[in-house]
């Protein structure tokens, strides 16, 4: 199988220089002696699409920041805000107005919907034309809510008006010329610039939208999306017209291609770096990592090493999700039973041997936000007695006459299916419940999670800004449609409590981080004694770099900037 996979790989790469060579695409920018390779990266989650309004995923997003660019990015260091097509802006005093420059010169890529040459500048136009697109009401939109929602003035507004007709426009944007617009927000907020670095908010054109619909691959990022790709080979070259320079002026970025090869399992991925033909691997097995460090213990050891085994924190939760639109999970006492129920440090130790950052026994936001302390949090320990009395008072006595449960988990990883077959044990062990689960390739589970299919979903977030209120922010009940059949993002549990989202909105508005992280603890508290999820673990991910690589950088965000990154010369 390794040998087919190499043959295609040659392939497809040697497609990708055909299909995008070009005479007017030539890249006649200063290059470093750094510029030029390939960055192979393995993957084990299905794209469904990296059309950045619809995204769901973060290996989605992962692409996606890669061909598009958004008015800010993240500091891959600090996680500090800094420039993106916005080379500037300046806050009011009540901070409740921004107004951002563009950057001169930066353009749309290269497209035969552009005609001939490169692409169009980006303009404050493309960004008024995205944002009010994003407060767009269509089932072709799920981030409304992620990035504009009761944040900019008018866009509450007009996203309602747009069920029924396109409105005149958002109230809170004024186009002041070509590169400088202001943003009205309804309140100060000290997230929204880091939101605005959220790939779901990348700017768009409208010429490449309405040519290509959702199906838009046309940026104005660094790397340009190759036809050559295949659903489980995404190829990315170099955008010649990038505006990006590094500080001594050479052309960003330094890399030619970034393959991302998308394996049926991460074990896969682990066969092709020990091959040398893949970079990255992330979130290595739990249980090969002591296998890889031994059988290639000279690689470590060598001077300089061979292989980098790195492992951080992140700001990463892995947690069950109930539906609570079907019976018995409405039943809040059933959920605080299944959460007594099942023994995390079991979990954490037998089943993952040790790779996380601790069993989820306070609530779904991770210990990665400094003076944000998790543990303050009242949450659930393994208590089999307390989970039988709780079940009891719920109707359900020994298990007697409570419904098969059916657990729906996404493919890809063989740690879920390890994960939820010993869920599936305790659970039997401590509450006499019969479950089962059905593994699905991400797209398709996370699509009948959004419709309300199902008992319960593996889930897992990371989030999009470093704050707590990125992990909080999906538990809002203001964004639960009616329907129970409607498609429900992102709180695809549909968890509907008025005292949470009044303190979560406190939290939210508040301009003082101590008082935000008040609110926000007061919130999650509320979030766990309600029980709409099971949390598991707080991860704490290996992933393997080759050394050959350098200018990579991971975060607790798994926020990758590609544009340094380059291969050492030989």
């Amino acid at each position: 199988m390794s040998i087919i996979k190499n043959t295609i790989y040659v392939a497809v790469l040697g497609l990708c220089f055909f299909a995008c060579k070009s005479p007017d695409a030539v890249d006649t920018r200063k290059k470093s002696a750094n510029s030029g390779g390939i960055f192979r990266i393995a993957e084990n989650t299905q794209i469904s699409t990296i059309y950045p309004h619809m995204m769901t995923g973060q290996v989605e997003g992962l692409v996606a920041s890669q061909i598009h660019e958004c008015l800010t990015r993240l500091d891959v260091h600090s996680m500090k805000v800094i420039p993106g097509l916005a080379e500037s802006w300046e806050t009011s005093a009540d901070g409740k107005t921004v107004t951002f420059h563009l950057r001169k010169g930066a353009r749309f890529q290269r497209d035969k919907c552009f005609g001939d040459g490169p692409g169009p500048e980006v303009t404050a136009k493309d960004v008024k034309y995205t944002l009010e697109l994003l407060c767009t009401q269509s089932d072709k939109n799920y981030h409304f809510a992620t990035v504009l929602k009761d944040r900019v003035v008018g866009a509450n507004e007009y996203f309602e008006q747009s069920k029924n007709a396109k409105p005149a426009g958002l109230k809170g944007f004024k186009l002041i010329d070509d590169h400088t617009f202001s943003l009205e927000l309804t309140h100060p907020s000290q997230t929204f610039l880091h939101i605005l670095a959220n790939p779901v908010a990348s700017i768009l054109n409208e010429k490449a939208v309405s040519t290509y619909g959702t199906n838009c691959k046309v940026g104005a990022g660094p790397f340009m999306y190759s036809a050559a790709s295949t659903a489980d080979h995404i190829v990315l070259v170099k955008n010649p017209d990038y505006f990006g320079v590094d500080s001594a002026g050479f052309a960003l970025p330094y890399l030619d291609t970034v393959s991302l090869t998308i394996y049926p399992g991460i074990e896969d991925g682990l066969m092709e770096f020990e091959k040398g033909r893949v970079d990255l691997v992330n979130a290595l097995p739990s249980g090969r990592i002591k296998e890889v460090v031994e059988k290639n213990i000279q690689g470590f050891e060598s001077h300089p090493a061979k292989f980098i085994l790195d492992r951080k924190p992140e700001m990463i939760s892995q947690y069950y999700s109930f539906n609570l639109k079907r019976a018995p999970f409405d039943n809040a006492k059933v959920r605080q039973a299944i959460n007594y129920a099942i023994n995390r440090d079991k979990i954490v130790d037998a089943v993952l041997q040790g790779q996380a950052y601790g069993p989820g026994i306070y609530g779904i936001t991770p210990n990665t936000f400094p003076g944000y302390d998790i543990t303050k949090i009242e949450g659930y320990s393994f208590n089999p007695e307390k989970a039988k009395k709780l079940l009891a008072e719920a109707g359900f006595p020994g298990g007697i006459g409570f419904p098969s449960v059916n657990v729906l988990v996404n493919s890809g990883s063989s740690r879920n299916s390890s994960v939820i077959a010993e869920i599936q044990k305790q659970l039997k062990d401590v509450l006499n419940l019969n479950v089962s689960f059905e593994s699905l390739p991400n797209g398709q589970k996370y699509d009948l999670e959004m419709h309300g299919k199902g008992d319960i979903y593996r889930d897992a977030w990371v989030a999009d800004y470093p704050s707590p209120e990125s992990f909080l922010m999906l538990f809002v009940g203001e964004s639960v449609p009616a329907d129970n059949n409607a498609a429900s993002f992102p709180n695809t549990c549909r968890y509907q409590n008025p005292e949470y989202d009044m303190y979560y909105k406190k939290g939210r508005d508040s301009n003082n981080k101590d008082s935000c992280y008040a609110y926000f603890m007061k919130a999650e508290q509320i979030l766990v004694k309600d029980a709409p999820i099971i949390p598991l673990w707080y991860e704490g991910a290996y992933r393997l770099i080759s050394n050959n690589i350098s200018g990579f950088y991971s975060n607790p965000m798994r926020y990758y900037d590609l544009t340094r990154v380059y291969v050492k010369k030989q």
